[in-house]
């Protein structure tokens, strides 16, 4: 194929937004490359048209390629999609250009990941290569030829087979080893013969760009296959393209995607997508649920053992806390040296910041060489009580001779594993935990996923698509026996889930459909009309398929019975999802590994997570079901629900709420107030800084809050600002929650408002004065006639009347404004602050404005601080936020600030602000702020005070490390003056 035919082909329509964006980026690789090798990495969510930008990418790149995907579903889009990029006037024929069939290349060329994988069945190939990794070792070891070393193997394989098999064993376990961690060798050998030989024609050919669609499966084994391919055909230009790239926690699984494609190049969230108008809007819901009666009194026995545990030790007069004490505090090497505390809580961090929390909270004074960092003031939790008992356990206990240490030690095992953990030589580990199970498949998520439904259903009406996803068809709850009298084999299942659906009246009307691998379940309502559009659209298609009703149970629903060479588990979704966008059902149940990757409904617009899955690829999968447009539906928007079941107050009890915080971690979503934020605070504001503790008030007010924004479809759609201009950009955000209030500014920097509170004082004053004049002057002429003195007396009348007002004038505004300072006006000063001494210093771009600073106030009245700039200076910017507010304790410098003393009663507040109006005020030295650690040089410490003193306080930096500096700390250290609660987070633009 010339360069003339890739120069005619042309995409028929405009690029989206988002689209242009992923292509400038290419463009920006292309260059950088300089007609060199070209690694390309871009991760965007299903729907975001990826394939049109690869098939882009590969026609300005002008060479033979070859694309790459895992099924031939996907394999035939690219295909289908080509033919938007052939001008409607062109005489160029499709099929010269692009194709599928490895017999019969084209300048571009579509095959599976299997097609290029498929090994050789024929062990030969195994046993050849093999033979001569073992020839190569000999020769090497031995210093003779590798002929005769391969000579010697072959007369052994003849004369003595068992020593033969013995030896190669050895060879033949490094080379399936050398295949999966990717170590090389000749092994695409042991591929099959006719993917040898494509490989070979696609090296012949000149294919020297290679696309890999849906990358995230490349690992392990089709990793390193494929980057052994890319070295055979010696390919310069490398694309990956994917929705769910893995993560680090993947380990090799990673390390092989990553050898093979790199970092990524370019990311796109899905919220990008959606204001292109190419997905619809959706808004993330949470509905919380207790356990049942039966399940809770299960749960709070299995934690009888380890209450009373923590009630023995959660005590100062204890051996064990004089184990902790000891082992924190005096930190004893072997050679009786102590252990600085730098080195030990870096060896520890886990026991370090578990044992200071524990010695807080009972009370003890800890010396000043251990470094306190605010988490260590946080509740403990049950995996902080864990890492402290592993120690105890195995240090004191087990190497203990006392018959009372041993008992202990048995006491503790037994508490452990009744929540799900066992304590072994190594350390305390996490096993099956029958709470989790009955956490994740509680009967309460049934009835609360009815709650939903009810809700939806009065809101929706007959527009109203949902589908709930399950783990399993039956949960395989019963494999653990502990939970055999409190689970049933269908708790969690999507069975389950039917049941109770159907036997609801109200939701009957949906007309509920289950469908998994094994069965097809329907609403007996329904069965014998979807078993005539079944046949009726098999025959409409093609397709060898027959359908027939099978008795179902207690007459709420029936089996569908399918026969016929087409009839699998794919057909079965095909056609289910047929009848909900025909709207036959509005209800769909299944299992997670049918209505995930590859599954399409454009119509649903509720979905329903049931599952307990938690990793990215999973959960992105499953969200991008729902939000697939619907032109029918222009104005859809998908309510995206998780439902958690909690039991308050229990240790383990929250395991479901905390797996719903992994899960949201990564993703985007749209918040009250119409930022677009990363994590779990987008779904509500109460869940934010880490709130894993709720209780049955809290679980009441979130699901208020749910069910009321459900309702606002509208709104939300509305706050999406869809086909709006967009930056596709990170914003780092430091987010506050003050629990004390805020006292006001010092005299000197509200000039403007103390110099208005003065003037009020004096007119009202003034006016008072007055008044009181003119009707002394009106008595006095009494003895002159009333027309002489009725003018005066009135003037004194309208005076006081004045007077009057500008004294309540006076009082409303000094109480206003300088009694009732909202915690966001304080904020604002100090971000205002650390904006311009980041800026003088060069810690971020000089040519930022201040009006980049936004700081808001959300629904529960926490706030949200962010500067609109690039992903560094704003991440900058708000981790240094979050420094101010820290309590003082091993950091370098600190300011001061001071503060306008807030008088309590009536009496004394209007005294304060007579002196304020008067221009007198005494401030007062409250507390002192940590300097962010960039600013840990003298000089650049002094930039900082002079914003500071200019929008915050007055007030000295003092160097904490000399000997005034130990005495500030050990006064006014380790406090949290305004009791803020910070975490940084991440919102997009």
């Amino acid at each position: 194929m010339s360069n003339v035919q890739f120069d005619s082909l042309k995409f028929r329509y405009p690029f989206r937004k988002h689209q242009e964006m992923i292509l400038q980026s290419f463009k920006n690789e292309q260059l950088k490359s300089k007609g060199g090798p070209l690694h390309f990495h871009v991760v965007a969510p299903p729907g975001a048209g990826k394939t049109i930008v690869g098939l882009e990418c590969v026609i300005r790149l002008q060479v033979p390629a070859v694309i790459i995907c895992p099924n031939t579903a996907i394999q035939g889009q690219w295909i289908d999609k080509f033919d938007l990029f052939i001008p409607e006037d062109s005489n160029i024929n499709k099929d010269d250009i692009i194709g599928s069939n490895p017999n019969s290349l084209k300048p571009i060329n579509v095959f599976t990941y299997q097609v290029l994988s498929i090994p050789d069945n024929d062990t030969d190939s195994y046993r050849s290569v093999s033979e001569n990794m073992w020839a190569e070792s000999i020769s090497e070891s031995l210093g003779i030829a590798k002929e005769e070393a391969l000579d010697r193997i072959h007369k052994m394989r003849e004369k003595n087979l068992a020593e033969y098999n013995k030896e190669l064993s050895k060879y033949t376990k490094k080379l399936r080893n050398s295949v999966f961690e990717g170590s090389g060798g000749d092994f695409l050998k042991i591929l099959h013969p006719n993917t040898r030989e494509l490989i070979k024609k696609l090296k012949e050919m000149g294919a020297k760009t290679v696309v890999f669609d849906e990358c995230h499966h490349l690992k392990n084994y089709w990793a390193v296959v494929m980057r052994e391919i890319i070295k055979e055909i010696d390919a310069k230009n490398i694309i990956g393209l994917t929705a769910t790239p893995p993560s680090s926690d993947e380990g090799e699984s990673y390390e092989c995607y990553t050898a093979l494609l790199g970092e990524i190049d370019f990311q796109l969230p899905t919220p990008a997508v959606v204001k292109d108008g190419m997905l619809s809007p959706y808004q993330d819901l949470v509905y919380f649920c207790i356990p049942t009666q039966e399940e809770l009194k299960f749960i709070e026995e299995t934690h009888e053992r380890y209450k009373k545990l923590i009630e023995k030790f959660d005590k100062k007069d204890c051996d064990f806390y004089n184990w902790i004490e000891k082992r924190i505090v005096e930190r004893k090497l072997v050679s009786g040296e102590k252990q600085a505390w730098t080195k030990f809580i870096n060896s520890r961090p886990g026991f370090a910041v578990a044992g200071v929390k524990y010695l807080i909270k009972n009370g003890c004074k800890l010396p000043w060489d251990i470094t306190v960092t605010e988490d260590m003031y946080n509740e403990m939790s049950v995996e902080d009580w864990c890492y402290l008992i592993e120690d105890y356990a195995l240090h004191k206990l087990k190497v203990s001779d006392s018959e009372e240490d041993k008992v202990m030690y048995e006491d503790i095992k037994l508490a452990l594993r009744s929540l799900g953990f066992i304590l072994t030589e190594k350390g305390i580990r996490n096993h099956n935990s029958p709470v989790d199970r009955v956490l994740a498949y509680s009967r309460s998520k049934l009835l609360a996923v009815k709650d939903i439904i009810k809700e939806e259903m009065l809101s929706m009406g007959d527009k109203l698509r949902v589908a709930v996803i399950t783990d399993f068809e039956i949960s395989n709850a019963l494999s653990l026996k502990k939970v055999n009298n409190v689970l049933d084999e269908e708790s969690g299942g999507a069975v389950s889930v039917l049941k109770e659906l159907v036997a609801d009246p109200e939701i009957d009307k949906l007309n509920p459909i289950m469908v998994t691998a094994k069965n097809l379940l329907c609403d007996d309502d329904i069965a014998e009309k979807y078993v005539e559009i079944g046949n009726k659209w098999a025959k409409e298609n093609s397709l060898d398929i027959k359908l027939e009703v099978q008795p179902g149970v207690e007459g709420l629903f029936c089996a569908i019975a399918g026969s016929g060479r087409d009839w699998n588990s794919k057909t079965a979704v095909l056609f289910t999802t047929y009848l909900l966008e025909e709207g036959v059902t509005k209800c769909l149940i299944g299992t997670r590994g049918l209505f995930s990757e590859g599954w399409d409904s454009i119509a649903l617009n509720t979905l329903i997570d049931l599952s307990t899955a938690t990793t990215f690829a999973s959960v992105n999968q499953l969200r991008g079901r729902s939000i697939r447009k619907n032109e029918k539906e222009p104005r859809k928007l998908a309510n995206n629900w998780d439902v958690v079941c909690i039991a308050p107050g229990l240790e383990r009890g929250y395991n479901d709420l905390e797996r719903l915080l992994k899960k949201h971690k990564q993703f985007y979503g749209i918040c009250e107030d119409g930022r677009i934020q990363q994590g779990i605070d987008h779904v509500d504001a109460a869940l934010s800084f880490g709130e894993t503790k709720i209780m049955q008030e809290g679980i009441q007010s979130i699901n208020a809050r749910m069910l009321k924004k459900l309702r606002q479809r509208e709104e939300v759609y509305n706050a999406w600002k869809i086909g709006e201009p967009f930056l596709n950009i990170e914003v780092g955000c430091c987010e506050l929650r003050m629990s004390k209030p805020c006292k006001i500014k010092t005299a000197g920097l509200m000039k403007k408002e103390f110099g208005t509170l003065g003037r009020k004082l004096k007119l009202g004053v003034a006016c008072g004065i007055g008044s009181i004049g003119a009707i002394m002057m009106a008595a006095a002429g009494m003895t002159f006639g009333p027309f002489g003195t009725l003018p005066v007396l009135a003037a004194g009348v309208l005076m006081g009347v004045k007077s009057v007002t500008d004294i309540r004038g006076f009082w409303k505004y000094g109480n206003d404004l300088f009694m009732g300072r909202p915690a966001i006006d304080t904020i604002t000063d100090i971000s205002k602050c650390l904006f311009y001494a980041l800026k003088e210093c060069g810690f971020i771009s000089r040519d930022l404005y201040e009006r980049k600073i936004t700081v808001t106030e959300r629904a529960d009245g926490s706030l949200r601080v962010y500067l609109e700039a690039s992903k560094e200076d704003s991440q900058t910017f708000a981790a240094s936020l979050a420094e101010i507010l820290a309590p003082i304790e091993d950091q370098r410098y600190a300011v001061q600030r001071y503060e306008e003393k807030m008088p309590e009663g009536t009496f004394e507040r209007l005294n304060c602000m007579i002196g304020w109006g008067l221009n007198k005020s005494n401030p007062q030295l409250v507390c002192y702020h940590p300097l962010p650690s960039l600013f840990n040089h003298k000089e650049k410490a002094l930039v900082f005070k002079k914003h500071w003193n200019r929008y915050v306080s007055p007030g000295d930096i003092v160097y904490l490390k000399g000997e005034e500096g130990k005495k500030i700390v050990e006064n006014y250290g380790r406090v949290n003056f305004f009791g803020a609660k910070k975490q940084l987070s991440n919102i997009w633009m």
